[in-house]
């Protein structure tokens, strides 16, 4: 039997778990539900309903756990069986507390419920459904408009087709399913009188009329007579096939009347602002051209100087550039292999090189070129890692980490930074036995920069071109770029390896300092 990645003691089952214990206990939750291990599932679902539910003031674990899309393997089944009620119940925790304010919209998630009670094979758990949704409607005019407008008439309507046909093909003994039981009907229609007898608009209630006359002919006494008296009601009120449709007609006549007449209105507002428009158009050219004046008088006093500077600019940037083509020319991009069992290092397109694993081991790889003197860019992207159980950094250039071992085991990480990616500690740095939030958690095809500074001392984090707040200061040492990875098939692809003539990092809020 496979055992669950999440095993709370004792004395903590009884507590809820909320803040930063969910987020530690929910990855391990979701390992589980993704798991092949079905005696793992209904564990995990418990689990997390409670965390969802003791959570009322976390909103962001729904979606930054992808709750609802992984509830879809449990949902999507259709079969009521544990798994199915505990991940039903969860997305209806999920909808009813994150969804909408509209109270004809809550009124339907109150009422689903009791509506699937009275659907129950069990004759006295559907009455007792039946009965209680009666007593709401009486009580709640929210409760009758939104029954009316969100769906209850069509499973009426579902529920007496469906008897209908079954009876019209008794023989077969695969309709068994599909068969609405006669408590059911009975229930059903005892809610849709108490409807129709308390709601002020019984419109939607008109295509009930073709199925409830067919039900006025059945053989049973109690459905005929619940059917007549539904009719009569409906009669009585002017809601009849023939009537309804009519009125609908009318309705979007008056309807196609007051929208032509307020497409002219709008016509005449829109003349009138154009018109304005024109006036305070003509009004800001006429002030621009006297700015414009000005500022011709202005621009060609400082022309020759800044033809100048320019000029100047220009020569030095050239001279720049050149320098840095020649160094970026040569074949720098290069790495230590630990483990050639394990590692492979290829070139991709004479431009772009890839390490990849073949084995599900750790395993710390660092490039050839020592990081000294300027400015030194490292720009990678990550491929097949698991959704992000990566990392990239840097280590000293005196240092080195055996094949096999983790970048944190032992006493490696007094010597390195890593930079996790979001299945490796949700994208926290780490040094020396030190882990620091703040940066953005990454995966798969994502863009990494690396920015070292050895003037500055500084290692400056990138991720898709956005600068994050936590980096490094106080290198005063010769260091190395490395890349650590764990699974089988897992790459990563070094976009460049390039020295810069100046920094592209600046400042950013939150940003924060871990020292060397």
């Amino acid at each position: 039997m496979d055992i669950s990645t999440y095993r709370p003691d004792q004395t903590t089952q009884s507590v809820s778990i909320t803040g930063s214990d969910a987020i530690t206990i929910i990855p391990c939750l979701i390992q589980d539900l993704e798991s092949d291990a079905t005696n793992l599932h209904i564990p995990a679902l418990r689990e997390l309903l409670n965390i969802i539910v003791d959570n009322r003031e976390n909103k962001d674990l729904t979606s930054k756990y992808k709750i609802n899309p992984l509830m879809n393997k449990f949902t999507g089944s259709v079969e009521k069986n544990e798994e199915y009620v505990l991940s039903t119940t969860i997305l209806h925790v999920i909808g009813v507390r994150n969804g909408t304010d509209d109270k004809i919209i809550l009124a339907g998630a109150a009422t689903d419920s009791i509506i699937q009670t009275i659907f129950s094979p069990d004759e006295k758990t559907s009455k007792l459904g039946s009965k209680a949704l009666c007593d709401l409607i009486e009580e709640n005019e929210i409760i009758q408009h939104s029954l009316m407008t969100t769906g209850f008439i069509s499973k009426v309507q579902y529920a007496i087709i469906n008897n209908q046909q079954s009876s019209s093909s008794s023989s077969s003994s695969s309709q068994t399913e599909s068969v609405t039981p006669y408590h059911v009907k009975c229930g059903l229609l005892d809610v849709l009188l108490k409807l129709i007898t308390t709601c002020d608009d019984l419109q939607p209630t008109s295509i009930l009329i073709p199925v409830l006359n067919e039900l006025k002919n059945n053989k049973d006494k109690n459905l005929k007579k619940k059917s007549e008296n539904i009719l009569g009601l409906l009669n009585s009120k002017g809601i009849n096939s023939a009537s309804s449709e009519s009125s609908r007609e009318k309705d979007e006549q008056i309807q196609q009347l007051e929208e032509s007449n307020g497409h002219k209105e709008e016509l005449l507002r829109l003349k009138e602002e154009e018109i304005r428009r024109k006036d305070q158009e003509l009004r800001i050219k006429d002030e621009e051209l006297q700015r414009e004046k000005r500022r011709a008088d202005e621009a060609e006093q400082k022309i020759r100087r800044l033809e100048q500077e320019k000029e100047k600019e220009k020569q030095e940037k050239e001279k720049k550039e050149a320098e840095l083509k020649k160094l970026n020319e040569k074949p720098i991009i290069a790495i230590h292999n630990p483990d050639p069992t394990d590692i492979e290092f290829a070139d991709v397109d004479g431009t772009l090189k890839r390490i990849s694993k073949k084995q599900q081991k750790s395993n710390t790889v660092s490039l050839t070129q020592v990081l000294e003197d300027g400015i030194w860019s490292f720009e990678a992207e990550f491929n097949n890692t698991q959704d992000g159980y990566c990392a990239i950094g840097i280590i000293k250039d005196s240092y080195n980490i055996q094949p096999g071992e983790h970048p944190h085991s032992n006493q490696h990480n007094f010597n390195l930074v890593t930079y996790g990616g979001k299945r490796w500690h949700s994208g926290n740095v780490f040094h020396k036995q030190n882990s620091l939030q703040g940066n953005l958690p990454y995966s798969d095809n994502q863009t990494l920069k690396l920015e070292c500074d050895s003037e500055k001392g500084t290692l400056i984090f990138f991720v898709d071109g956005k600068q994050q707040p936590v980096y490094i200061s106080g290198i005063k040492e010769k260091v190395r770029f490395i890349v650590y990875m764990y699974y089988a098939g897992s790459s990563c692809q070094i976009r460049s390896l390039k020295k810069l003539a100046a920094p592209t990092s600046g400042h950013v809020a939150s940003e924060q300092a871990v020292q060397w």
